[in-house]
């Protein structure tokens, strides 16, 4: 399925077909991005950050797309997302917006209903270069990393982005819904599997446009990420390589002619 990149679907890797003004191709090729090269487009919560909180159980990491979704009552009498709290600003969780497998799995860290916590700071944009089963090597953003729960080497049960380097960590189960489930699939990233975390790094951010306006988020394979305007975004054809590959799987299928 071809469409433009400003309506592809989002957490999908996808396939760059073709660009229609020249000067724009000509930008992305000079940020390594090609006709052929593969990008991965982003969801809106890859604009907030991650956050650190503290807890009952002690500190915690909640992903941008779980924070947008708990909502704390304050000391001071508000009510706001957990993404917008301030440094040391404490309350409670008042509500949570999200499914109830989401809310399940969040009890792991101590976070659910009437629970009380610290704000402690929003975290920076990293990626997490890893090894999946000592083979295959991906790059996973801060926030997935922190939606990985299992043990380490030491047996401790915790998130990945606490993961220490070069040792052996578990994957127990994934912290969130279908949606999450699926795209770290694609990662290779399932219950079962072996992580390795071989190095932490500053994700390359680079804007097309000003910082504040509306955008489309998407990162190539070596981790820079890129902030397109919504126009830019629509003159960029791409197509889902899962398409592509559907596609090569009926060309291949005995008996079957494509025209």
């Amino acid at each position: 399925m071809y469409s433009s990149l400003r309506d592809a679907p989002v957490s999908t890797e996808l396939t760059v077909l073709g660009v229609s003004r020249p000067d724009l191709a000509f930008w992305l090729q000079g940020m390594g991005i090609f006709v052929g090269s593969t990008v991965l487009r982003h969801d809106s919560e890859i604009n907030y950050h991650p956050v650190r909180i503290r807890g009952c159980r002690g500190d915690m990491v909640v992903p941008a797309g779980l924070g947008i979704k708990v909502f704390v009552h304050t000391d001071e009498g508000e009510k706001v997302p957990l993404v917008e709290m301030k440094k040391k600003q404490t309350g409670h969780v008042e509500s949570m917006t999200c499914g109830r497998g989401c809310i399940a799995a969040l009890k792991h860290l101590g976070l659910e209903e009437g629970a009380d916590i610290t704000f402690v700071r929003a975290l920076p944009h990293m990626d997490y270069v890893t090894v999946l089963d000592h083979q295959r090597r991906t790059r996973l953003s801060e926030g997935e990393a922190a939606r990985i729960w299992g043990r380490g080497e030491d047996g401790e049960a915790t998130q990945f982005y606490f993961a220490r380097q070069n040792t052996s960590f578990q994957v127990a189960e994934i912290i969130g819904g279908k949606k999450i489930t699926q795209h770290l699939k694609t990662h290779g990233v399932e219950p079962g599997k072996t992580l390795v975390l071989k190095a932490i790094e500053q994700v390359q951010e680079l804007y097309e446009h000003k910082p504040c306006s509306e955008h489309i988020t998407i990162s190539s394979p070596g981790g820079l990420r890129l902030y397109l305007s919504l126009q830019k975004a629509a003159e960029i054809t791409v197509r889902s390589v899962a398409s592509e590959l559907e596609s090569d799987e009926q060309r291949s299928a005995p008996g079957l002619r494509v025209l």
